[in-house]
């Protein structure tokens, strides 16, 4: 079975599989050119970015291991209070590895006293989701340049309401208008789906025979699907096992589409590329 996430201070010997992780997380959820995005991977995961983050203390850079393997990577500003940067692996995505990273750089802030802001440009398309399904709601728009143009930044606060926000996330007069002085960009990259984490039973029974399950999970909105088995050397395989409900009522196509016909949970096959590899 897969483990748990473990969370842990990043090390140097963690650099290369850092910006790996970066590197494919960005090509998969921003909108965003292939230079564009090496550019700024370089510019904020690189061998310098790594080094300062790691012995600067105002900053913290934590990576997330699972079955001993570097899955994802969070760094943020404890100066300002700040989560900027969250990357999980299209590959790990699905099994708890970006709400454990993100719940450990909240810690993070917690021990300085800081409110915890989260930090996404509008490039990712995936982050907002997950800061909602947290408990966050955007407080403010800013302009900020990233690489060598001028995009826009949300922050998110923990409990931000609608007062705050003018009801569809655009800042109050309150608030004031975005800022536009040049900052250097932060951003989420978590897909839907990750704040799940759920805990895969070595065993299921389906119509009184007892069905093995595999570790090697797909992503799925809600949570990661298991292959089952009928045999315990998983060589005979039977189905899927939806880690959200729990069923095996789980229906797939030629491309391994699945989705789970209980909760409506899915798996799309795109959703496990690694653009890293590229």
């Amino acid at each position: 079975m897969t483990d748990q996430p473990s969370v842990r201070p990043a090390e140097a010997e963690d650099g290369e599989r850092i910006r790996e992780v970066a590197e494919s997380s960005m090509t998969s959820s921003y909108a965003m050119s292939p230079a564009e995005i090496e550019a700024l991977v370089e510019t904020e995961f690189g061998e310098d970015a790594r080094r300062a983050a790691r012995e600067d203390d105002d900053r913290f850079l934590l990576v997330a291991e699972v079955d001993d393997v570097l899955g994802g990577v969070v760094a943020g500003s404890l100066a300002d209070g700040e989560v900027r940067w969250l990357h999980v692996d299209p590959e790990r995505r699905g099994l708890g590895v970006g709400s454990a990273l993100f719940e450990a750089a909240r810690d993070e802030l917690a021990e300085v006293d800081a409110e915890v802001k989260a930090v996404a440009v509008a490039d990712n398309t995936s982050a907002g989701d997950f800061f909602e399904r947290c408990g966050f709601g955007k407080r403010e728009e800013r302009t900020v340049t990233l690489g060598d143009r001028e995009t826009v930044e949300y922050v998110f606060v923990e409990g931000a309401s609608e007062e705050e926000t003018g009801g569809d996330g655009s800042p109050t007069e309150d608030d004031g208008t975005p800022d536009s002085a040049p900052q250097t960009a932060g951003g989420m990259d978590e897909s839907t789906g990750d704040d799940t984490e759920p805990t895969f039973p070595e065993t299921t029974t389906v119509d009184g025979e007892e069905l093995s399950l595999g570790d090697d999970h797909l992503q799925g909105t809600e949570a990661a699907f298991a292959p089952t088995y009928t045999d315990a050397d998983r060589e005979e395989r039977f189905g899927f096992y939806c880690g959200n409900c729990g069923s095996t009522d789980v229906s797939a196509d030629s491309m391994e589409r699945l989705e789970c016909e209980n909760c409506g949970n899915v798996h799309k096959p795109d959703d496990d590329y690694d653009g890293s590899y590229l």
